[in-house]
């Protein structure tokens, strides 16, 4: 399988075009917005999990959250919302909770 290796700057991209350093986004939306294939859509979603899982070294945004979106019919595959956050602002959330 061939990997899309555009998938940093196509979030970064996106991110920045949106002005915000934290947003829920979809597959669906970056697929919209640049055109991509199907194929280059399921290479984006597994950009995006590796993501949760670590950090990329090319990319400057993590995802801190991923949500199973309610589908409209039940024949419609399940989708995913990303909740993806700058790298620096993630120490930024942690300190809202109390340590033990």
């Amino acid at each position: 399988m061939r990997k899309y290796h555009g998938n940093p700057e196509l979030l970064e991209q996106y991110m920045v075009e949106n002005a915000t350093n934290e947003r829920w986004i979809t597959v669906t939306e970056l697929r919209d917005r640049f055109s991509l294939t199907r194929y280059q859509s399921n290479t984006v979603s597994g950009f995006l999990r590796r993501l949760h899982v670590g950090t990329s070294g090319k990319c400057p945004y993590i995802v801190l959250r991923i949500e199973l979106v309610e589908r409209g019919y039940h024949a419609d595959p399940p989708k995913c919302r990303y909740l993806v956050t700058k790298k620096y602002d993630r120490c930024l959330h942690f300190r809202d909770y109390p340590s033990y």
